[in-house]
């Protein structure tokens, strides 16, 4: 199909897509799905991304429609030759229809926003997600939930489920398991792997630390590394050392351990290093401390739905503390607990 033929077809689909095809426009699109398994193919991708950008504008309550379209069309542009070597989306070479900018703008605003960086169908139907600074939530085919943490990327096949449930992922994500006795549900961590039949759990995998982590919410999982595995029930943890090549399993007395996920804290009785450990894991932040802080630094209190800022008020006021912030580093200089 010649690059022409490419621009026509293209501006059909979105016209149909956004609901602006007459009758007779609809029967072309349909005719020419059925031409063909590519084309179909084709219209599902421009179809997923559609559909994608329509979810985030619910959430924003706004319209793709309202945008400046030459002005987002140039940030588009930009975005893309941002980005790491994999781009975005495979759909177009050429400048589209305005219709059809439409859509890549409201792609776009999904990559700005951080809600998802990159997602896309590629050429090897590989379904790939990738989150920057918020989190994602996503339903599998066979019914599974997975609700993906911040710089945490997430890929399986588009035949998943069919004999196999298997996935990829980099980073940090919790997952609720559908049930299914003949298809165990297999999760590739970097060197670990992790093997459910239907349950909740948190996998900590991300490529630049040192440790994988997987904690069970309910059910059973086993949790292998090169060499070793172990089974983990509900309450347990599994830590693999990348470094010593270590596999070690214990009770979980991490309360906040998804607090990544429901933004919910729970401190009793905490020493403040725990304490801004467990900040700087649930706001991807970069918190300091100084190497001398008492003893007596102990917090007991609870957040609900707070901001970073919000929090570090409520400690700056609870344990005299003094603190600066130096581009996203946020250094504590006293603790007069």
């Amino acid at each position: 199909m010649s690059q022409s033929r490419n621009d026509i077809v293209d501006e059909l689909i979105a016209r149909c897509l956004t609901g602006e095809a007459s009758v007779e426009e609809e029967k072309q699109l349909q005719a020419w799905r059925s031409e063909t398994p590519e084309n179909e193919r084709r219209y599902l991708d421009l179809r997923k991304v559609f559909e994608v950008s329509q979810l985030h504008y619910q959430q924003r309550k706004s319209s793709p429609i309202e945008l400046d379209i030459d002005r987002e069309w140039e940030q588009f542009l930009n975005q893309i030759r941002k980005t790491k070597e994999k781009p975005i989306i495979h759909l177009f070479q050429d400048r589209p229809s305005r219709s059809w900018i439409r859509i890549a703008a409201a792609l776009l605003l999904l990559v700005a926003s951080g809600l998802v960086i990159n997602y896309f169908v590629s050429r090897n139907s590989e379904m790939h997600f990738e989150t920057s600074e918020n989190t994602l939530t996503l339903s599998l085919p066979d019914g599974s939930k997975v609700i993906l943490n911040r710089h945490s990327e997430l890929s399986y096949s588009a035949t998943f489920g069919e004999k196999s449930r298997e996935v990829k992922l980099n980073g940090e994500a919790f997952f609720e398991v559908t049930h299914q006795a003949e298809k165990p549900f297999l999760i590739q961590a970097n060197d670990a792997s992790v093997e459910v039949l239907g349950t909740s759990f948190n996998v900590q995998a991300y490529g630049n630390r040192k440790d994988i982590e997987v904690i069970v919410q309910t059910g059973i999982v086993k949790f292998a590394v090169p060499l070793a595995n172990v089974t983990l029930n509900a309450g347990q943890k599994g830590i693999y050392s990348k470094e010593n090549k270590q596999l070690a399993s214990a009770d979980n007395k991490d309360v906040n351990f998804l607090s990544w996920n429901t933004q919910k804290l729970v401190f009793t009785g905490n020493h403040l290093r725990t304490v801004i450990e467990t900040l700087n894991k649930t706001y991807t932040a970069d918190i300091v401390l100084p190497a001398n802080i008492p003893v007596s630094c102990v917090v007991t209190v609870t957040f609900d739905h707070q901001t970073l800022e919000a929090v570090l008020r409520v400690l700056q006021t609870t344990l005299n503390l003094t603190y600066r912030t130096t581009g996203n580093q946020i250094e504590i200089i006293h603790a007069g607990c």
